[in-house]
């Protein structure tokens, strides 16, 4: 089940749970006893081979290199654990992990808290920080941070627009903030309840270089992927790779997710940065860093693709090259495609139909 959907899930569970108990003080009867089906199995399937792509042009600074290297091997967090269980009288729970701050290099960490992750470097009495998401999680990134430096968060750097993912940056009252200029249009419409966005921030268009005492992080503009305003966060020397929402390790996003998402752009960003030099992959919401979770996702959403446009191909042509053929294939092909290879991913089999639609969007008009 994806991260992000945990909490969800408990609060529904906790609701049906009042529901029996106060149907059983209405009835006679005994209430109905669940019974938990045996959790689904996951197969592991060997790690696949990415094929490298070129590495961006970046404006006023060096494209990185697109080197082969190693296999890295990944310093992870443990993953997160729900607990579910609960005295019989107080209905179930659910709890969150305690965040973890795992070194990644000198003065270089991943925090992951709230099912959320942020890159942290400290260096020269300067700190940067990516997603504070909240005003409770920023809170907690600002107390871990403490346990490290006295050193105050002089720059955040988003890596996209959702309101997920920029609120709180109010906690840090010195530090610069700065999103792809994208972003300024989602702001400009913060009529949400969960719009804590930030008030006043720098844009850049493609390219940004930011100094950390004597560190480099850099900030490129692919094109769009989950959502308009999405940045790439690169750390060349380090060798290190900050993504948001456009994957997870062994998984599908969820369905619910999916329609902000450009898998046009997607797909193009995974393969590009597939060909850059890294020794950790920070995605959004996940503990940890391998980029083999990466690697598996370039293949998945090229498989993908391949599929969906070899289905459109196949009926423009028997329409005699008509384009107006593949409008039938949005009534069809979701519900009858499959992708055997990646069955025993989290969420496929709820969430792979929507996948198909919105790859099929993508082959038919670049969205």
């Amino acid at each position: 089940m994806s991260e992000r959907l945990k909490p969800a899930l408990a609060v529904c569970c906790a609701a049906i749970l009042s529901l029996l108990l106060l149907a059983a003080c209405r009835s006679e009867a005994p209430a109905p006893t669940a019974t938990s089906a045996p959790a689904p199995t996951a197969t592991s399937a060997p790690a696949p081979t990415a094929t490298s792509a070129p590495a961006p042009t970046a404006t006023s600074a060096p494209a990185p290199t697109a080197t082969s290297a190693p296999a890295p091997t990944a310093t992870s967090a443990p993953a997160p654990t729900a607990t579910t269980e609960a005295p019989p009288d107080e209905g179930p729970s659910f709890q969150i992990p305690p965040p973890t701050m795992t070194m990644l290099a000198d003065g270089v960490y991943h925090y992951f808290g709230f099912f959320t992750s942020s890159l942290v470097v400290i260096s020269g009495g300067e700190v940067l920080i990516t997603d504070t998401a909240n005003p409770l999680r920023a809170q907690s990134l600002k107390e871990e941070i403490a346990k490290l430096t006295d050193s105050p968060v002089t720059t955040i750097a988003l890596t996209h627009e959702h309101y997920d993912h920029v609120g709180g940056t109010g906690l840090f009252e010195d530090a610069t903030i700065i999103c792809q200029w994208n972003c300024q249009f989602a702001f400009d419409l913060s009529q949400s309840p969960f719009a804590d966005v930030p008030t006043e921030y720098e844009t850049f268009d493609d390219f940004r270089e930011i100094r950390v005492g004597d560190k480099i992080v850099q900030l490129h503009y692919l094109g769009p992927g989950d959502g308009d305003a999405t940045a790439i966060i690169y750390m060349p020397a380090e060798r290190i790779i900050v993504t948001a929402d456009m994957y997870e390790p062994r998984a599908l996003t969820h369905k619910n997710w999916v329609d902000d998402k450009n898998f046009a752009g997607t797909r193009r960003i995974l393969n590009i940065i597939s060909g850059w030099n890294i020794d950790h992959a920070i995605n959004a919401h996940s503990p940890g860093t391998n980029p083999l979770d990466l690697l598996e996702n370039v293949e998945y959403y090229n498989d993908l693709y391949d599929a969906v446009k070899a289905a459109v191909d196949e009926a423009i042509a028997q329409a005699g090259g008509s384009t107006f053929a593949a409008y039938g294939l949005f009534d069809t092909l979701p519900q009858t495609m499959e992708l055997e290879k990646y069955r025993d991913w989290a969420e496929y089999d709820s969430s792979f139909p929507r996948h198909v639609e919105r790859m099929l969007l993508a082959v038919y008009h670049g969205d």
